[in-house]
């Protein structure tokens, strides 16, 4: 609410510059007008145009961030989880080179908790959900590489692939 008070008042200001300076008549600025006169010149609808100009814009804003940090926080605890698991996956380890997975890793990490402390969330908790998901795909990528499933180990590689070249393109 208060981002949207100051752009309201940032618009008021803009439009107050471009009445004085593009519309102002000869005297404008150099008597003080009464209540009548402002009336007249149009203060309120000024300001009601203002706050209709930045308040809708304002509070899209602040949803559209706060749902952008969400994702990036969701999408680098998932690749951290992929990448910290990945010498589970047996079959296809080897694929990838282990520097730009170890890379890749600390840059997930770094970025959950970039976007954690955006979304005001406590260290701990980026903590253990960060290692909850890296045991979760401990876990799972054991099963499969028990089973020998090609299929979903392949699937996951690909997971894997498209977690490296996210944060390579990205950055």
């Amino acid at each position: 609410m208060v981002k949207a008070i100051a752009w309201s008042l940032c618009a008021y200001l803009v439009l107050k510059l471009i009445q004085y300076f593009l519309v102002a008549r000869p005297g404008y600025g150099t008597d003080e007008p009464g209540f009548r006169e402002k009336l007249l010149r149009g203060e309120p609808i000024l300001l009601i145009v203002a706050c209709a100009i930045s308040v809708p814009s304002a509070l899209w804003s602040t949803w559209y961030f706060q749902r952008g940090y969400e994702r990036a926080f969701a999408r680098s605890v998932d690749c951290y989880g992929r990448l910290g698991a990945l010498v589970n996956l047996t079959s296809v380890e080897t694929r990838f080179d282990a520097l730009l997975v170890h890379r890749t890793t600390r840059l997930a990490k770094w970025s959950a908790s970039g976007a954690a402390q955006s979304l005001k969330l406590t260290p701990a908790f980026v903590a253990k959900t960060l290692a909850d998901k890296r045991s979760f795909y401990t876990a799972r990528f054991s099963g499969l590489s028990r089973r020998g499933d090609r299929e979903k180990i392949a699937d996951e590689a690909t997971a894997i692939e498209r977690c490296i070249y996210e944060w390579f393109v990205v950055f």
